[in-house]
């Protein structure tokens, strides 16, 4: 191979390395959103967005892709403590997902010129964070403690007015959890409940277990009075059948047809009778 050739090929070489070296290419997947912006010529910065999909090719030095993705996310943040109606200190940790509104994404990075996971450490998390303490101040302890979901219901609706049109919360979780002294009052709550249920459900029984002792009583003294009124009848109605009549007819029934030993005279004296 001659020298020429090989400059040749070095040559060309050097200028494919430059060319991608200030060439990018990225691909944009379904479900995403990628935004083009230029940050050069007169349409630079936040003038110029467009969108773009599939397979990407742009100048590193005066463009520059960002990727949006449209489908659910899911976010959490650490606890912190916000006060309720009338002062009560309350721990929350808020889970909650969200989508970006995929018609919005370039005005909202003309507005914000951040990525999603800057986003979410900045504009998100400030706006949740002020949401639960404004909807947590209209809530007294018991409300709350009563009506956690109407709570979380409450914040999904005060994050979609602070975060629209950009963003929709569809789900949140408070993680609501009471002070040491207020979780102690509620646990002797509960545990007053559960011991007068107890108490209530033991004089039920007690109560139960009364009325079929009375009832029992009642069918067993039924059932004798039944028994002495037919032993009663019976003997009536053995005393009736005993008519003179009836008795001698038993008696002759019984006779074993052999004459009496004895037999008495006109005066009424026994006589010894001679056996034949």
């Amino acid at each position: 191979m001659s020298t020429k050739r090989i400059m040749y090929g070095v040559a060309i070489i050097a200028v494919l390395v430059f060319f991608f070296s200030f060439i990018g290419c990225e691909r944009i997947d379904a479900g995403n959103v990628g935004i083009k912006v230029n940050n050069a010529g007169g349409e630079r910065g936040i003038s110029k967005t467009e969108y773009v999909t599939g397979w990407v090719f742009y100048s590193r030095f005066i463009s520059r892709i960002y990727e949006f993705p449209t489908f659910q996310q899911h976010k959490e943040y650490d606890p912190f403590v916000v006060p309720s109606k009338g002062g009560t200190i309350f721990t929350v940790h808020p889970s909650f997902n969200y989508n970006l509104n995929p018609g919005e994404v370039g005005a909202m990075f003309q507005t914000f010129r951040l990525p999603l996971n800057q986003l979410e450490e900045g504009y998100l998390k400030n706006a949740v964070s002020v949401t639960i303490r404004e909807v947590t101040n209209t809530f007294t302890v018991d409300s709350i403690l009563n009506n956690l979901s109407l709570y979380d219901a409450a914040i999904v609706g005060g994050l979609n007015k602070k975060l629209a049109p950009f963003f929709t919360v569809s789900t949140f979780t408070s993680g609501l959890q009471p002070d040491e002294k207020l979780a102690a009052t509620i646990a002797a709550k509960a545990d007053a409940i559960q011991q007068a249920l107890r108490i209530e459900n033991e004089q039920k029984a007690i109560r139960a277990k009364a009325e079929n002792d009375i009832i029992e009583a009642k069918r067993d003294s039924a059932v004798l009075v039944i028994g002495a009124l037919s032993e009663a009848r019976a003997i009536k109605e053995k005393q009736n059948a005993l008519t003179p009549e009836y008795v001698e007819y038993q008696k002759v029934l019984k006779w074993d047809g052999k004459l009496p030993q004895v037999s008495s005279g006109n005066g009424g004296v026994i006589l010894q009778l001679k056996q034949p």
